[in-house]
């Protein structure tokens, strides 16, 4: 029996839309600080950092725990409270030093190589979703609008917009139901197992795990900000690829009557065989 012929694509968009290029996070806390400080706090940077990490973990363990997600003006304003500063996660001076801790990353994103060709060479043959987790929606938009890749999506879903993050069945949910499709009919493509891969496969969604970012042996953004593993033991993506080629390739299987090119039998990256023109399964060995 084939798989329904895929009409949608969710992507994820960090480590498998963009990369960040000479950038560390403590570029984003140094920009936090110095804000604050220009704003009138009168912070010691190894007082305030370490604070703040410490408030930042516990609201992102509790993130991490129930799927509900938080906000970086949480984060400040908790780690002020702390040292004794009366304010509101809504001060105009937190804001404004959100905003600063954002740029950094912003500027030290870019696109993975074939990304933009890819969109283009999908646009009007699928509906296509972008869904990340991200706490600070604008920044999302910002770096869409910065690297071109603002007209190509018919759905954007921010965690930080939405209330919730993958894995949560929510936010897979809120992505088949904006783009009018079932889930069976819809591939998600994303770099993070746990997040992206097992969420969507909840969600009755086909996955292809991109693993370009980890060909180049880069930590996983959110692994790197809370010290966490990449195991991927016992998840299984229905396909791995290592670029765009190798995933166009799939989808052009798919178009031309292989209707299990992305099926759930394969496992990983292969030509499964196909009615057309009675080839054996060649699946690709990573």
């Amino acid at each position: 029996m084939h798989e329904p012929v895929v009409k949608g694509i969710g992507f994820d968009l960090f480590g498998t839309l963009v990369l960040q290029e000479r950038f560390s996070f403590e570029q984003c806390v140094d920009a936090l600080y110095t804000s604050l400080r220009t704003s009138g706090f009168a912070l010691d940077k190894e007082t305030f950092v370490p604070t703040y990490r410490q408030v930042n973990r516990r609201f992102m363990d509790q993130t991490m725990a129930d799927g509900r997600e938080t906000h970086n003006r949480l984060w400040v304003a908790g780690a002020l409270q702390t040292l004794g500063y009366a304010v509101d996660p809504s001060d105009a001076r937190i804001e404004e030093a959100v905003e600063a801790y954002f740029e950094p990353f912003v500027r030290s994103c870019e696109l993975i190589p074939g990304t933009y060709d890819m969109l283009t060479s999908l646009a009007g043959q699928y509906r296509m979703g972008l869904v990340s987790n991200f706490t600070h929606p604008s920044a999302v938009e910002q770096i869409l609008a910065r690297v071109g890749l603002e007209g190509f999506f018919d759905e954007l879903i921010i965690s930080g917009r939405l209330g919730v993050r993958k894995p949560h069945p929510a936010i897979f949910s809120e992505l088949a139901r904006l783009l009018a499709l079932a889930p069976d009919e819809i591939v998600f493509v994303g770099d993070e197992l746990q997040t992206d891969i097992v969420g969507a496969q909840k969600a009755g969604m086909r996955t292809v795990w991109m693993t370009y970012r980890q060909q180049l042996e880069r930590p996983s953004p959110l692994a790197q900000f809370l010290g966490m593993s990449e195991e991927a033991e016992a998840i299984h993506p229905h396909h791995v690829v290592t670029n765009w080629s190798e995933f166009l390739a799939i989808l052009a299987r798919e178009r031309v009557g292989c209707h299990n090119a992305i099926s759930s039998d394969t496992g990983e990256l292969g030509e499964p065989p196909c009615p057309a023109d009675g080839g054996e399964e060649r699946v690709k060995q990573d």
